[in-house]
């Protein structure tokens, strides 16, 4: 999952920054573990209790997160895509849900969507 790669790659800009300058404020380590905690609700066990309005929530943290801090950077994808890796100029991405309710993950862990009419 893209968001695990990048969390694993600021871990690696926090503990190089470390090693070079000894220290790094403390707002950029807080939120580097709130980094780490999204990750871990996406790709956890917690995930199958995740909302398509958590998800909304999550994905507007994560922007405010990405490029914050030197430790997160902003990602590529995020100019023209949302969290999960797709086109949604009108807001209208939904997840598909088993017959349990439960959000669908492919087979690489990345969220399913509903096809979606944009011109109506």
């Amino acid at each position: 999952m893209e968001v695990l790669n990048d969390v694993l790659k600021s871990m690696g800009y926090y503990f190089n920054a470390l090693t070079q300058f000894g220290y790094k404020k403390q707002s950029d380590v807080d939120k580097l573990i709130i980094y780490n905690f999204i990750e871990e609700m996406l790709t956890g066990e917690m995930r199958e209790f995740i909302t398509e309005s958590d998800y909304r929530t999550i994905e507007r943290a994560l922007y405010c997160l990405y490029g914050s801090s030197c430790l997160i950077p902003y990602p590529q994808y995020v100019n023209d895509d949302n969290l999960f890796g797709h086109r949604d100029p009108g807001g209208l991405i939904t997840p598909r849900l088993t017959e349990d309710n439960v959000i669908r993950f492919t087979e690489d862990d990345r969220v399913r969507f509903k096809a979606t009419n944009y011109n109506d």
